[in-house]
């Protein structure tokens, strides 16, 4: 991407997120369970496992976190609640009832175990991931303290980049994590927001593609790199600044995939976008 033209996209998004995060988005994101506590450690185990079940709808995966972290919270928070689930020291089920898709009961429990395990082998999750392959590393660590037992569907929440997958809902983890200010929670400082890999939903790759972000039609790993690698010229020290008002004009149903009279001239990216 040449400066000129990347003069001129800045142009379009920056708006997008000079307005500030709205309280509609943040409401119908999973952010926003993470944002629910104070103390870190269960920041860290509430975005940890909200990211994990932000696949398909909001409206699906929501109820069933809300339901998890009240389960959570009646047990001393999702901290002390994973580290107890770790040692063995919750009777009875927990969860009894929740599931969400292919993620059933068990791998419910085992995911706050594991993360519960990292708590106890580390003291935070922070420091599964250190740079600088902080993703690959974390993915490393946490997959080594999974159950003995862990089921493929449990297993299949830890991807790594090097299978090919794009990882968005660890991207995404790790953009909560670092990040500062609204709507990210900016509590590590070890890793920098320019490390970053963009979160790749259907909805990124869209908007990416009329905008002229991507030429890859795969949404991989490696086309993470490239959305993230063209932000970077934008903004070279926090790519991922658009993230969140990108992703939401998909989730809002401000964008449409496609051209539509009725919204499109009201949207901020319109004079760059090829839809």
């Amino acid at each position: 991407m040449v400066q000129k033209e990347a003069a001129s996209l800045r142009l379009l998004l920056d708006p997008l997120v000079a307005s500030g995060v709205a309280p509609a988005d943040l409401a119908n994101d999973p952010i926003r369970f993470a944002r629910a506590y104070s103390a870190p450690a269960d920041q860290e185990v509430a975005a940890a496992v909200a990211a994990c079940l932000a696949f398909g709808r909001v409206t699906l995966f929501g109820p069933v976190l809300r339901d998890l972290f009240a389960a959570a919270d009646e047990r001393g928070g999702p901290a002390a609640f994973a580290r107890a689930l770790a040692e063995g020291q919750v009777p009875g089920r927990p969860f009894a009832g929740l599931y969400y898709r292919w993620l059933k009961e068990p791998d419910l429990v085992g995911l706050f175990a594991t993360f519960g395990r990292a708590l106890r082998a580390t003291g935070s999750l922070a420091a599964c991931f250190p740079g600088p392959d902080a993703l690959g590393a974390g993915i490393d660590t946490l997959r080594g303290l999974l159950p003995p037992d862990a089921s493929r569907a449990l297993r299949a929440a830890f991807p790594h980049p090097r299978d090919g997958s794009a990882c968005k809902r660890w991207c995404m983890f790790l953009r909560w994590m670092v990040r500062p200010g609204a709507p990210d929670l900016g509590l590590w400082t070890h890793l920098r927001p320019a490390e970053l890999v963009i979160p790749l939903d259907t909805h990124i790759f869209r908007v990416a593609g009329f905008l002229g972000l991507r030429t890859r039609r795969a949404a991989d790993w490696r086309t993470a790199m490239e959305i993230t690698a063209a932000l970077r010229v934008l903004h070279p020290h926090d790519p991922l600044r658009y993230d969140f008002a990108l992703a939401h004009l998909g989730i809002s149903g401000r964008c449409r995939g496609k051209r539509d009279a009725e919204v499109c001239p009201s949207c901020p990216l319109e004079r760059g976008c090829t839809a």
